[in-house]
């Protein structure tokens, strides 16, 4: 026998198929375009930002909410609440981050991406909103005793794919080993499967005090790096959209706030 549905059973079905369409839709290929900044895009629209989720204390997940956190999440989610949209992350792989951009998978990046020449050629930056430096890391026995930056020729230096340290390690003169996230690095440095590492001064000072990695810094920072949003180079709309926003939030403090409440210090300026 054929049960009627009442009126509001009919309403509740409609509500989960809708519900799962989205999820389904969600979940589909990688190449799909899930960018808001097409013409006429409603503000209603997510912002959707890519951000690799696994590089405390910038971009990482509560170990018990699961939910996406970090300065770099902070500083994106204050950014969209200030132009009125709500915001969508994307969690994606650093090696991929970029070449996701270009595909539209998101709006922008907010991932620690430092402000090179090459990278300018491509894309287009907010102003930057971090300023940092590299510095070397080595395991706590050290046993190539390297002290410095200019110790790294000839060494083996473990980085992420695709990051800027890669760059520095190749101009020291080092060998790179290529790995998929910082965890990663670390172990094998503890392990002395690579010489040396290179990584930002501000995870030096909270993230990795707090780990258990048997790793220490040597020397001072030897770049000068400033961070910002990355956008497609041909998305300038919104990225002065979103410069008028950081504005907002330098003027009245807020970055401040967020910057003291990651690192005790403000890393803005």
């Amino acid at each position: 026998m054929i049960r009627k549905l009442t009126r509001s059973q009919f309403i509740r079905l409609l509500m989960l198929a809708s519900s799962s369409a989205v999820v389904l839709a969600a979940c589909g290929s990688n190449s799909t375009d899930t960018s808001s900044d097409s013409p006429g895009a409603s503000t209603d629209q997510p912002l959707t930002v890519g951000t690799e989720g696994t590089y405390p204390p910038f971009s990482f997940r509560d170990l018990q909410s699961n939910e996406l956190t970090g300065y770099d999440i902070d500083i994106a989610t204050e950014v969209a609440k200030r132009l009125g949209r709500p915001i969508e992350f994307v969690p994606t792989q650093w090696k991929s981050m970029l070449a996701s951009l270009d595909a539209k998978r998101f709006d922008f990046v907010a991932n620690q991406v430092s402000v090179t020449p090459e990278r300018e050629q491509q894309y287009a930056f907010s102003q930057p909103y971090t300023v940092s430096g590299a510095v070397v890391l080595v395991s706590q026995d050290n046993p190539k005793n390297i002290q410095s930056v200019n110790d790294l020729s000839g060494k083996v230096v473990g980085t992420t794919q695709g990051s800027n340290f890669a760059k520095a390690a190749e101009e020291a003169g080092a060998e790179v080993k290529y790995y998929q996230g910082i965890a990663q690095v670390l172990t094998d440095l503890q392990q002395n499967r690579v010489d040396a590492a290179l990584n930002d001064r501000l995870y030096v000072l909270t993230e990795l005090q707090e780990a258990n990695y048997r790793v220490r810094s040597v020397g001072e920072p030897f770049t000068r790096e400033t961070t910002a949003l990355v956008f497609r180079k041909d998305n300038t709309e919104l990225r002065d959209q979103v410069n008028q926003a950081l504005d907002a939030i330098k003027q009245d403090g807020t970055l401040a706030n967020i910057s003291n409440t990651w690192f005790g210090e403000d890393v803005s300026r």
